[in-house]
């Protein structure tokens, strides 16, 4: 599979805030991309993407078809917040209250 680069179609958008542990606040975004068939493989692929008004980071989970390519994806990107919580030093804020996913 080649490097995702843009997510293309988006079908899933949530907007957030990021707030570091020195008070610092950026507006965050997660959005789902469209699976799609992974270079003519049985495999499908759904992008997305995690990104504040400094960092972005683009991605892709591989599934058999695209519903597990979704399921995937949104298991993930749990970990995925965890990290970057972890690494940028600060927590996720959705509707001014902890946590990116419920």
């Amino acid at each position: 599979m080649s490097k995702i680069r843009d997510i293309g179609e988006v079908i899933a958008v949530r907007e957030m805030s990021f707030v570091y542990d020195d008070g610092r606040k950026e507006r965050a975004f997660l959005k789902v991309g469209k699976p799609f068939e992974n270079d003519g493989d049985l495999d499908w692929c759904c992008p997305y993407e995690l990104s504040t008004e400094s960092h972005k980071k683009v991605f892709g989970m591989i599934g058999i078809d695209s519903l597990q390519a979704i399921e995937l994806t949104m298991k993930t990107l749990s970990a995925e917040i965890k990290h970057w919580e972890n690494s940028k030093k600060g927590r996720f804020l959705f509707l001014d209250e902890e946590g990116a996913l419920i």
